[in-house]
């Protein structure tokens, strides 16, 4: 059965990392919301709501697009994350760190977008709503709101700094990994050249064959073989077996 982006988002818990005061995204955000909740208290914006009308009209909307510009920026960072993970590499990596590493990063890439989405949507409302001629909310609704608002906008700037880092550390990891993979390669290759060494070394002991005359005959066979690049191997078998 085909997963949903929710059942994706419940199976990896991401409804958590909106209160995941462990995470720097959700400290940040708190201190941020919770500054503007005391400056709006302070400065009286529910009494004077006419002084902060126009200017409430104007962030909003500029809030919403620049949110509109961040989507931008997901679809880059997720790019960017596919074009570096190449398919040996994710499997030498989910051999050594599980089959969540790279999924975890990617879903908080569709979780991220699906926040900015929600709050192009929230943005664009409230802007339209600080048009309303109806009565203010009241005093104790209007600054929850407040705090709510400017929680749920800072969340989603450290939310999406945190991925950005997250994925330079891709990045990096990509790069570590492809090493490990190129030094297993190198390991293998030296193993198997040592294994065809050690059986020809053996045929040759006992069939009583010199040097020159495998070299005549193993040359005799590139030439019949349909492999390319014939000189280039001969070249190099030259070079390895010294004849």
């Amino acid at each position: 059965m085909k997963k949903t982006m929710f059942s994706r988002f419940n199976e990896n818990k991401k409804w958590h990392d909106y209160f995941n005061f462990k995470a720097v995204e959700c400290k940040l955000s708190l201190i941020v919301a919770s500054t503007l909740f005391l400056l709006a208290i302070i400065s009286n914006v529910h009494s004077d709501f006419n002084k902060y009308l126009v200017p409430l009209q104007s962030i909003t909307l500029n809030i919403a697009t620049a949110l509109i510009g961040m989507l931008g920026t997901i679809l880059a960072g997720i790019a960017i994350i596919i074009g570096i993970l190449q398919k040996d590499i994710v499997k030498l990596i989910t051999k050594l760190n599980g089959v969540k590493s790279i999924h975890n990063i990617l879903v908080s890439f569709e979780f991220l977008a699906f926040n900015i989405g929600v709050g192009i949507i929230l943005f664009y409302f409230l802007h339209f709503i600080l048009y309303s001629t109806e009565e203010l909310v009241s005093e104790l609704v209007f600054y929850l709101i407040v705090f709510f608002v400017a929680y749920f906008f800072s969340f989603i700037v450290f939310y999406t700094l945190s991925l950005i880092s997250n994925s330079i550390r891709v990045f990096y990891i990509s790069n570590l990994y492809s090493d490990i993979k190129d030094n297993e390669k190198s390991v293998l290759d030296l193993a198997n050249e040592l294994r065809v060494d050690f059986i020809l070394n053996i045929l040759l002991k006992d069939r009583k064959i010199t040097k020159e005359k495998f070299a005549e005959e193993l040359e005799q066979y590139i030439d019949r073989s349909n492999i390319g690049n014939k000189d280039e191997i001969k070249k190099y078998l030259k070079g390895y077996y010294n004849y």
